[in-house]
């Protein structure tokens, strides 16, 4: 079967792409894997479908032709073959290899590897296949409609037939019904949560708010995924929200416009919550309130995982074994609901410190891009867009590592697709910044050079012919500092 090429317009004819079958095959593999198509359909299943894309997708990467360079640009202007994140993500993987003797349960670790593997493919295949704005676009399009839908999905079932999925208890041999994922799929209510608050960021790349019928949609959405997130009862996923929010108004230029939306949509949603819902997020700050006492146990299981923790602080039980040594150590028969507790369970402190450095990598990375586009001062709507993605990432991975004190996720494949793209938003918008010069990207690429400092030139419209200082400095900013 042909797989047809992606239609190209002028606007993006000065991109040269390569590997537009593999990005094809990529985004069948994303829509595949979060939508559980092989859950939907036994056939593809039976076939292992997943699987055969991802291999698919792999040997297409390997067999395309060498990417061609941009007309006037030499050969490794751009940092394409090692960025930080790449380095670290590398040394993470060698760090986790090099420790397997010194674990507790080196055999669970070589069981767990394949999950593992799984997951840090997305940021492989992530900075593989993207290699322009257009791709970039249909990328994110692809994935945000997928989590939409994992979210609608439930959700049309819940206002059709009264579906919830799911049951928590409140204490009294009471209960309340939660709603999870739909029964194809495999989040429960908490998941379901986090795919809200990951999702609402980058919600205005598959709706583009730009006239008003498309901000109709994007707010028809947003409102039906915070309805969602009320019915999931999920404390940690309201938190995470909470964040969200304060996150977007200290940003955002209009804080107190923003401020004023934030305070009328809370109280219109706090007249709509019903006595056990209201109960429920109470919980979270009243020891009195139905379900405190699952909100505590979750605070008492974090400091036993510590506990935990202590016994092997330096290369840890091994990867994925979280759930064995708290069934062995601390009679709790559940993988840690917290990303540094699990990893340090996992790989140690060691491997915690480098996981944190490949997170912080992925920022680094989006402050980069987010600045070149913002000092160069440019019509270019492409630079705009990354603007836009590079300042969207930099909110969706600031919720993730304050959810992630009350989630797992060192082999779940979010942190990973999110770092690829931070890595392939900075890696464009080098490349599309006028004016680039092969010292400058040679620079940031060797991580040569100073930070910028964010100078009074910043602003100003660049000289035809000469990079801003701004840009300049942004540029020479070392990439292993990123």
């Amino acid at each position: 079967m042909r797989i047809p090429q992606l239609r190209r317009t002028a606007k993006f004819s000065d991109e040269q792409e390569t590997r537009n079958v593999a990005f094809v095959l990529f985004c069948m593999f994303i829509v595949s894997y979060f939508l559980h198509l092989t859950q939907r359909v036994g056939l593809l299943g039976v076939i292992h479908f997943d699987l055969l894309l991802a291999s698919a997708t792999a040997l297409a990467i390997a067999f395309a032709r060498p990417r061609r360079q941009a007309r006037g640009r030499p050969a490794g202007a751009l940092p394409e073959q090692m960025e930080p994140a790449t380095l670290r993500l590398w040394i993470l993987v060698a760090y986790i290899f090099v420790t397997l003797p010194f674990v507790e349960w080196p055999g669970s670790v070589l069981h767990n590897l394949e999950t593992f593997a799984k997951s840090i493919c997305f940021f492989f295949f992530v900075i593989a296949t993207v290699d322009s704005t257009r791709k970039l676009k249909w990328l994110l399009a692809v994935y945000v409609f997928t989590q939409l839908f994992r979210v609608l999905e439930p959700l049309a079932m819940h206002v059709t037939s009264g579906y919830w999925g799911g049951r928590a208890s409140v204490g009294n041999w009471e209960s309340i019904d939660r709603l999870s994922g739909s029964p194809w799929d495999v989040i429960n209510a908490n998941g379901l949560g986090f795919v809200i608050i990951m999702t609402l960021p980058l919600l205005q790349f598959l709706c583009r708010p730009d006239t008003p019928v498309r901000r109709v949609l994007w707010g028809a959405a947003a409102c039906a995924m915070c309805y969602a997130l009320v019915l999931s009862a999920s404390r940690s996923s309201f938190l995470g929200f909470l964040f969200l929010v304060v996150v977007v108004i200290w940003r955002s230029k209009h804080r107190a416009a923003w401020l004023a939306v934030a305070v009328l949509g809370a109280i219109v949603a706090l007249s709509l919550l019903t006595g056990q819902e209201k109960d429920r997020y109470r919980s979270i700050v009243s020891s009195t309130a139905p379900g405190a006492g699952t909100a505590q146990g979750r605070i008492a299981g974090v400091i036993s995982d510590f506990k935990v923790t202590l016994r092997r602080p330096l290369f840890g039980h091994g990867l994925g074994t979280s759930a064995e040594a708290n069934a062995h150590f601390s009679k709790n028969w559940l993988i840690s609901h917290d990303l540094y507790t699990e990893t340090a369970q996992e790989l140690g402190y060691v491997g915690l410190a480098l996981l944190l450095a490949l997170i912080w990598s992925f920022i680094r990375a989006s402050q980069v891009a987010q600045r070149i586009t913002s000092a160069v001062g440019t019509g270019d709507e492409r630079l705009q867009f990354l603007r836009a993605v590079a300042r969207s990432l930099v909110v969706v991975v600031a919720v993730d590592l304050f959810y992630s004190f009350a989630a797992y996720g060192l082999s779940e494949p979010y942190w990973y697709f999110y770092g690829g793209l931070t890595v392939v938003t900075a890696r464009l918008a080098i490349k599309l910044a006028p004016d680039t010069s092969r010292d400058d990207a040679a620079a940031l690429a060797a991580g040569r050079a100073r930070r910028s400092s964010g100078g009074r030139g910043a602003g100003r419209a660049p000289v035809r012919g000469r990079v801003p200082t701004a840009v300049r400095n942004v540029r020479a900013t070392p990439l292993g500092r990123i």
